[in-house]
């Protein structure tokens, strides 16, 4: 396939190396530059140099998928300026932290096939073109809706590139399952500057034990079947798997970035409301983030 992955971040970065040896891929950034050099090192610490093609808009109207990995708050403003350029058999993936672009995205492409994904693969950019694969995960992928598409081709695509990748009929689900972790994880890491492995200290447990049981409620809410205390084991697992790494959130607060916490904690808050649900520790996480961010210039 002819791929364009829009946004060269850590994530879409890995699938450009992930997808290149069976696929025509560029990438598509800020920048006006038309070739992407970067230096990769895998898990097992082999490097490799790869250079990518960047910004060609032949290959752009010529291209069978758009994977597009920026940040979640990013994504209309970056698909806006491509709009007249994608051709109509071009699929889109969306694939960012949180839950809540996807209204959006359908009205700017009322006729395209949009899939949603979520990965909790792990990567790192220790600089601006070098790269490290930081921890294996898992992807999930699934159409934006179930009448649009049932082709689950573009999951065994991904499956082939970086597996495991899993075909979901309904993307929502493993969608809030991932929300549920980043409300975990991400606010609490970016306020206390720590490492992901520094939660499992026993002076974070009550606090997110309580994140996670109201991310429950809200799920249950919402018509999913989540057991007591699933998601915060879920979170403990991730929380271990990664436990030398840097959330993005945790990132983004050090470099006095803006941050996905509307998209990930502010999604939770605004569906919380719909049924009339109390999340005070959300709340509370959702104000101290939004403050700090707020206090970046001030």
């Amino acid at each position: 396939m002819k791929i364009t992955i829009l946004g060269a971040g850590a994530i879409g970065s890995l699938w450009a190396i992930a997808l290149q040896p069976q696929h025509d891929v560029q990438v598509w950034t800020r920048s006006s530059i038309t070739r992407y050099p970067l230096t990769f090192q895998s898990l097992s610490g082999k490097v490799r140099t790869y250079c990518f093609d960047a910004n060609h808009i032949d290959h752009l109207q010529q291209s069978d998928l758009l994977l597009v990995t920026v940040k979640s708050f990013q994504v209309i403003t970056a698909l806006h300026p491509l709009i007249n350029d994608l051709s109509a058999r071009c699929k889109i993936v969306i694939m960012h932290n949180g839950i809540g672009s996807h209204d959006a995205v359908k009205q700017l492409f009322p006729k395209h096939t949009i899939y949603y994904a979520t990965t909790s693969h792990a990567a790192l950019k220790t600089a601006e073109s070098t790269l490290r694969h930081t921890g294996l995960g898992q992807t999930f992928i699934g159409p934006l809706s179930s009448v649009i598409s049932t082709d689950n081709s573009i999951a065994d695509m991904f499956n082939q590139a970086l597996s495991p990748c899993y075909w979901q009929d309904d993307i929502m689900e493993p969608l809030w399952k991932k929300l549920a972790i980043n409300c975990a994880i991400n606010p609490l890491t970016a306020i206390n500057q720590c490492t992901n492995g520094e939660l499992a200290n026993e002076g974070y447990q009550a606090q997110l034990i309580q994140i996670c049981n109201e991310v429950t409620l809200v799920m249950r809410a919402e018509g999913y079947r989540i057991k007591n205390g699933e998601l915060y084991q879920q979170a403990l697992t991730v929380i271990k798997a990664t436990a030398d790494n840097y959330s993005s959130m945790n990132r983004d607060v050090f470099y006095q970035r803006p941050t996905e916490i509307d998209y990930i904690t502010g999604y939770l808050i605004h569906q919380a409301k719909i049924f009339d649900i109390a999340v005070p520790v959300n709340t509370q996480l959702w104000q101290t983030i939004t403050s700090m961010e707020s206090s970046y210039h001030a």
